[in-house]
C-alpha cells in the first residue's frame, strides 16, 4: 500500500503567517511584498520540481502571475487576524511517475477547489529522499463571476423557528425598538458566504485524496484516508517526521522522531507476524474441524446406513430367534451407549466440580463464623478484664 497523508492548514496574520513569503518560499522562487517591501528570495531553495497556479476561468488573468495573486489577496485581508490562505499539504505516492503525480494533483485541485472558485498555487517538493509531496495554497475568499473578490461573511436578519425576523427589544419599554427615520430594528447575525471553513470538509478533502490518487494506483497499492482503528487494523500509525528531523539522520545524528517512527514499525512487523500466526492456526483449526466433522457425519451415514439394512431382515429375525443380530445394529448400539457414557461422565465430572466449589464455598463461610466469633470472644473478655481492674482499683483505696 502506499503511503496516505493530507493535512489541513490555515495561515494567518494572527500567527505572523505572510501569503507571500509563503507562496516564495514553496514555489522556490523571489518574490516580493507590497504590503512590507521586503522581497522573499528562494530561488536556491533545492527539491522544488514543479509548480503552477490554477485559478478559476472567470478570474482575472493577472492572478495566473503569483507575486500579483498574494499581493492582492493581503491587499483584500484588512484585518488584521485575518485568514490569508489556506494550505493542504499531500504525500505523493511514490509508485506513480513525476507525470503521474503531477496529473494526479492537478485533477485533485482543479476539481474540488477551482472549480468552486478558489485559486490554487501548488508546487511539488522532492529532495530524494523518499519523501515526494506537494504544498496546495488555497485563497480563502472566492472570486465571482465578475472577478471581483467576494465577501467571506454578511449579515442577514435573525429568523424564529417560524421563519419570522426577530424583533429588537427595548428593555425599558418592552417594546420593540425604532431606529432612524421611524424605522423598526430586527436583530441580525453574521453568516459566512461559503462552507470553505466547515469542518465536514476536511473529512471531504481527505478522502477525496485517496480517490483520486487509488485511480491511478494498483489494487493492492491502493491507500485508505481512515485511521488504522476505522479501517480495522491493529497496526500503530506512525508521526510526522518533518524536514528537520530528517536532516539530523541525514547529517549523522539521531533524530527523536525518526527513532519513535523506528520503534513503530518494529512493533507493527511484530503485530503482523502475530496476526499471521493466528490466522495460521485459526486456519489449521477450522480445517481440522471440518475434517473431523466430516469424519463424524460420513460415520453416522454408515451407521444409520446399516441400520436401515438390518432392519429390513428384521422379519426374518423375528421368524428365526436363533438368528443373531448382524454386526451394523451392534456397533450402532456400541456407538451411542458410548456417547451415553461420555455425556454421564461429563454430567458426573460437571456435579462434582460443582460441589466441590459449594463445599469450598461453605468452608470458606465457616471459617469467616469461626473468626468473628474469635474476635467477639476476645472483646469480651478484654472488657471483663477492664471491669475487673476498675474495681481491684476502688476496692484497695488511693496510696498513703
Amino acid at each position: 500500500m502506499a503511503i496516505y497523508h493530507c493535512s489541513i492548514k490555515i495561515g494567518s496574520r494572527s500567527n505572523g503567517r505572510s501569503a507571500v513569503a509563503s507562496s516564495a518560499y514553496r514555489s522556490g522562487q523571489s518574490l516580493t511584498s507590497n504590503e512590507t517591501g521586503i522581497t522573499h528570495d528562494y530561488t536556491k531553495k533545492s527539491g522544488v520540481v514543479w509548480n503552477a497556479v490554477m485559478i478559476p476561468e472567470w478570474a482575472p488573468k493577472e492572478y495566473e502571475d503569483r507575486t500579483t495573486l498574494w499581493n492582492a489577496v493581503e491587499k483584500v485581508e484588512k484585518n488584521k487576524n485575518a485568514q490569508l490562505f489556506r494550505e493542504i499539504e499531500v504525500a505523493l505516492p511514490r509508485e506513480l511517475s513525476r507525470e503521474e503525480q503531477i496529473n494526479c494533483l492537478s485533477e485533485y485541485v482543479y476539481n474540488h477547489f477551482v472549480l468552486v472558485g478558489m485559486c490554487a498555487d501548488v508546487a511539488i517538493h522532492d529532495k530524494g529522499d523518499g519523501n515526494p509531496h506537494a504544498h496546495i495554497m488555497l485563497t480563502t475568499r472566492g472570486i465571482d463571476l465578475n472577478g471581483k473578490w467576494e465577501q467571506k461573511e454578511k449579515k442577514v436578519y435573525k429568523l424564529d423557528e417560524q421563519g419570522e425576523r426577530v424583533p429588537i427589544i427595548d428593555q425599558k419599554t418592552g417594546k420593540q425598538k425604532i431606529g432612524k427615520n421611524n424605522r423598526k430594528m430586527w436583530e441580525r447575525v453574521t453568516v459566512q458566504i461559503n462552507d470553505w471553513n466547515n469542518q465536514d470538509n476536511a473529512i471531504i478533502w481527505r478522502k477525496a485524496w485517496a480517490d483520486v490518487c487509488n485511480q491511478y494506483l494498483e489494487h493492492d497499492k491502493k491507500i485508505d484516508h481512515r485511521s488504522y482503528a476505522a479501517q480495522g487494523k491493529e497496526i500503530l500509525p506512525t508521526i510526522h517526521e518533518g524536514y528537520i528531523a530528517r536532516k539530523i539522520e541525514a547529517n549523522g545524528g539521531i533524530s527523536e522522531r525518526c527513532e519513535i517512527n523506528r520503534e513503530i514499525r518494529q512493533k507493527n512487523n511484530l503485530i503482523r507476524e502475530i496476526i499471521d500466526e493466528i490466522k495460521s492456526i485459526t486456519h489449521q483449526i477450522t480445517e481440522l474441524t471440518q475434517q473431523k466433522g466430516e469424519e463424524i457425519n460420513e460415520r453416522f451415514a454408515n451407521l444409520f446406513k446399516r441400520q436401515h439394512r438390518s432392519g429390513e431382515d428384521s422379519k426374518t429375525e423375528r421368524a428365526d430367534p436363533n438368528r443373531k443380530r448382524g454386526v451394523e445394529e451392534s456397533e450402532l448400539q456400541s456407538f451411542i451407549a458410548n456417547l451415553d457414557s461420555q455425556r454421564q461422565t461429563a454430567e458426573f465430572d460437571r456435579q462434582r466440580s460443582e460441589t466441590e466449589r459449594k463445599n469450598r464455598e461453605d468452608e470458606r463461610k465457616r471459617q469467616d463464623r469461626a473468626r468473628k466469633q474469635e474476635i467477639e470472644r476476645e472483646k469480651r473478655e478484654s472488657k471483663a478484664r477492664e471491669i475487673s481492674s476498675r474495681a481491684r482499683s476502688r476496692d484497695e483505696g488511693p496510696e498513703l
